[in-house]
């Protein structure tokens, strides 16, 4: 379990876009951490691969300590993420109920 503290922390390591976009691979990766985090590197969050590193730990953190439908509705309630993707609100709506299917 984590604190209150240690999820805000987490969640702004992590950042809501990049937690919103690589939450069901993340969730549902079985290969190791090291080839997660190369391949999402890939895709260009990051300049530097060990910040790719430390956002899918925090995400990993957040998804082991069962708090991942929480970090999905501050995503899907945040003004700030739905002003700069429109798509957000929707998109963390889907995740919900496919992951938690209690919307």
């Amino acid at each position: 379990m984590i604190t209150d503290k240690q999820f805000e922390d987490a969640f702004t390591a992590a950042g809501g876009w990049f937690l919103l976009t690589q939450f069901e691979k993340i969730h549902n990766w079985t290969g190791n951490k090291s080839e997660l985090v190369d391949e999402l590197f890939k895709e260009g969050f990051d300049a530097k691969r060990t910040g790719t590193n430390a956002r899918v730990s925090s995400v990993i953190r957040i998804i082991e300590a069962n708090r991942g439908k929480e970090a999905l509705i501050k995503i899907r309630d945040s003004k700030v993420i739905n002003k700069a993707h429109p798509d957000a609100q929707e998109r963390a709506n889907e995740l919900i109920k496919v992951y938690y299917s209690d919307l």
